[in-house]
């Protein structure tokens, strides 16, 4: 009886499976109209909030792509747990200290699965860490290993977080040492591309990092403002030094992701869904709070929801 079990067990894994291929390959994640191209929202995956975050991503252009843990959504979890901790922390002190437990074992996870480099930028050894991810990226034919700024700047600001709670100068260390990524030149494995307009040249913080990025609007605002709130907190030059610069090209590019009444999601004239117009008009009323720019206050008013 005991045999039939476990053989009874193992055909219906195999059928779970199969199951689970097939739906996903019946489930299109992103349009191929490129009449309309609007760009939908690359969150029909469905994360498990687990010990350590599941995402399930189906197929993508035709790449069955399955279940992934990326360290976008762990480092989102991570963040998420610190703030529930600080909520908590006065009010009900036993159950913050579950999410600080959380938080931290998420935190070390990021920690373990970082990728530590050592390269020579214009004279100068730069030690940084890199988070990637390890399946294919077939929307922006990005191949298995690829990294973003996204990712790095929410992992960098997890880190920070995690300092915050413990002040553990461990993980402001490896917080720097995320932050070096910015300053290295993508072709040279950080996160750093410069992007030319009209004979000047300006920083761009990519969300998915390749040696011709679509540079997503979305992504690079996060990313800035994030490296900012760190350079802000911790008096690091190089991360004021870098939000500077990415609010610099944030202002020069953004009338190009101006499709009238409505914004572009990338560089490729893919329109956004509404999930990213709605994301799009916050950042630009987040950006105009903290800088005062009237031109961030014209596109939030001029981009429909």
């Amino acid at each position: 009886m005991k045999r039939f079990e476990i053989i009874l067990f193992l055909i219906l894994s195999v059928l779970i499976f199969i199951f689970g291929y097939f739906v996903g390959l019946s489930q299109p994640l992103y349009s191929e109209n490129l009449v309309v191209q609007y760009f939908k929202n690359p969150k029909p995956f469905s994360v498990e909030n687990v010990n350590i975050p599941v995402t399930y991503y189906g197929t993508i252009n035709g790449k069955y792509i399955g279940y992934q843990i990326t360290p976008h959504n762990v480092n989102d979890e991570a963040r998420k747990c610190f703030y529930k901790y600080f909520e908590l922390k006065d009010k009900n002190p036993k159950e913050a200290e579950k999410y600080l437990k959380r938080g931290l074992f998420l935190t070390e996870y990021l920690i373990s699965q970082a990728d530590e480099e050592k390269v020579e930028v214009n004279g100068k050894n730069i030690t940084f860490i890199v988070w990637r991810y390890n399946f294919e990226f077939p929307l922006y034919n990005l191949s298995k290993g690829w990294r973003g700024a996204l990712c790095q700047a929410g992992c960098l600001k997890t880190l920070y977080l995690a300092y915050e709670v413990t002040g553990d100068k461990r993980y402001l260390n490896y917080a720097n040492l995320a932050l070096n990524a910015f300053k290295v030149p993508v072709e040279k494995g950080g996160l750093l591309k410069i992007r030319y307009y009209k004979n000047n040249s300006y920083y761009w913080f990519p969300e998915y990092a390749s040696e011709n990025p679509p540079y997503v609007l979305n992504g690079f605002i996060t990313a800035t403002l994030w490296i900012g709130e760190f350079g802000n907190k911790t008096g690091n030059v190089d991360a004021l030094y870098l939000y500077k610069e990415g609010l610099k090209s944030i202002k020069t590019f953004l009338p190009m992701y101006d499709a009238g009444d409505w914004s572009y999601y990338d560089a490729l004239g893919h329109r956004c869904n509404k999930h990213y117009e709605h994301l799009h008009k916050l950042q630009m009323l987040w950006l105009y709070n903290k800088t005062k720019d009237e031109i961030y206050l014209k596109y939030y008013k001029k981009w429909k929801e």
